[in-house]
Formats: C-alpha cells, structure tokens, sequence
C-alpha cells in the first residue's frame, strides 16, 4: 500500500497527540524527572523526523513517476 501526504500528516497528528498527552502525563506524575521530559522530547523530534522523511520520500517517488 502506497501511503499518500493525507496519510503521513493523519499518522503524524496522531502521534504529536499521543505525545502531548505523555508530556501532561509526565509533567503532573513526574513533575521533577527531567530524564522523563527529555524522553518525551525524544520522542516528538523522533516522530517529526520520520514523518518528514516519509513525506520527502512521497515526494521523490511522486516527481519519479
């Protein structure tokens, strides 16, 4: 299956959710883990990156055919 732009920004919202409800999360249980809050940012740089470069790659696939 062939994902599309609609598809990689559906999954990247609803990551960055995910993500914004962990970072509440931490910041109420864990208000002083700084490793858990630096975890949490991890993870959204992380996110961001790959859906980025999944739709970079949308795009060459798309200017390729």
């Amino acid at each position: 299956m062939i994902m599309g732009k609609s598809d990689v920004k559906r999954i990247q919202t609803t990551l960055e959710v995910v993500t914004d409800n962990l970072d509440d999360l931490v910041n109420e249980s864990l208000p002083d883990n700084d490793r858990a809050k630096d975890l949490v940012s991890y993870l959204y740089r992380v996110i961001s990156d790959v859906c980025s470069e999944i739709d970079d790659e949308i795009e060459v696939e798309a200017n390729n055919q």
